[in-house]
């Protein structure tokens, strides 16, 4: 008989399993889809019926079907914990915190995990900032490898690999000539030195990374899963084909929250500049995800009232969206992750 501990568990294996389960049926339809398109251009050739157009378009429909991938946006303000719940969700099985999500460690770039089938290999490959300075999109840099810095990831190794996923967060610092060059400084930033009448010229925080491709063989990114997790509402500012390509193009966007604030007032516009703007009216696959709720937990109250204050700030969070109750997702990626690292069924 399965205690309460191990049903929680469980249940989030379950859920798991059943995700895994859903991806590896769409790999089973394209596969299928494939087959059935190369099977008509045999026809097609063998009834001496295939154009070159044809052979085109039969070409291109193979080749976005390879290609196709189930990409999942994670956008939040700063500090809501959406690195936190990656963590927890892909890197668990380390027993420690992978990517960096330490109060002031934030992710500064753009970063894509996902499992590059075609090289069979563990990396993580960065953009220069400086690329900003190009006339280039993300997207033509992406197929230019000599713009890229490439380090292997060692996945035999937890310490390699968060040293390694640091590089995410790097920051230095440049006068504010070149921060506006690169079209990161707005003129409200905080600069270090005092200027020319103190005879050190100010200087701005930028990244050292433009952005970020992490290759690791988790099973899900093996099956085609593909995450997005995006920095701050500044970031979303500042490099544009964030919103209009990347975030757009993404199947799910999970909007991450804080429980122990709701939905403010940076939030609201991120979510209505940077997702809606960008989104069909009544277009599905946009979740919020109310993280932080142990902030809610209290010793001086029940179980019951604990949930009603959950509940509560969930509804808040739906109505403020203007999005689905059902889709406002309750959830503590550091208590998750900290269970998961210590097999605590209960916490989990």
């Amino acid at each position: 008989m399965l205690s309460s501990a191990d049903t929680a568990g469980h249940g989030l294996e379950s859920a798991a399993d059943q995700f895994g389960r859903q991806l590896q049926t769409f790999a089973d339809w394209k596969s299928r889809l494939s087959s059935a398109i190369s099977d008509y251009k045999s026809w097609l050739q063998k009834n001496d019926c295939l154009t070159a157009e044809t052979e085109l378009r039969i070409y291109e429909a193979l080749k976005a079907l390879s290609s196709d991938q189930l990409r999942i946006a994670c956008v939040a303000e700063f500090s809501r914990g959406k690195t936190e719940l990656i963590n927890a969700i892909f890197f668990a099985d380390y027993g420690r915190r992978l990517l960096p999500s330490d109060v002031g460690r934030t992710t500064m770039c753009p970063t894509e995990l996902f499992y590059d089938r075609d090289a069979d290999e563990a990396y993580i490959r960065l953009l220069p900032i400086e690329t900003r300075l190009s006339d280039l999109t993300l997207a033509e840099l992406k197929a230019e490898d000599s713009y890229w810095t490439t380090l292997p990831l060692d996945v035999e190794s937890p310490e390699a690999m968060a040293e390694a996923f640091r590089e995410v967060v790097r920051t230095r610092e440049v006068s504010v000539d070149e921060a506006e060059g690169l079209g990161l400084w707005d003129g409200v930033q905080d600069v270090r030195g005092e200027g020319a009448k103190g005879g050190e010229e100010p200087l701005v925080e930028v990244p050292v990374w433009r952005h970020a491709l992490i290759s690791f063989p988790h099973p899900l990114l093996r099956q085609g899963l593909v995450i997005l997790d995006t920095p701050g509402l500044n970031a979303l500012g500042t490099e544009p084909e964030l919103t209009i390509n990347m975030l757009p193009s993404a199947q799910a966007v999970l909007f991450v929250l804080s429980a122990d604030t709701g939905v403010t007032k940076s939030d609201l516009e991120i979510w209505q500049n940077h997702i809606m703007a960008f989104r069909n009216p009544g277009q599905k696959g946009l979740v919020a995800i109310l993280n932080k709720i142990d902030s809610l937990w209290d010793e001086m109250k029940g179980a019951a009232e604990i949930q009603r204050s959950i509940n509560e700030q969930c509804s808040a969070s739906a109505r403020a969206l203007e999005i689905d109750a059902q889709s406002v997702l309750p959830v503590s990626a550091q208590k998750a992750l900290v269970a998961k690292t210590r097999g605590d069924g209960a916490l989990l």
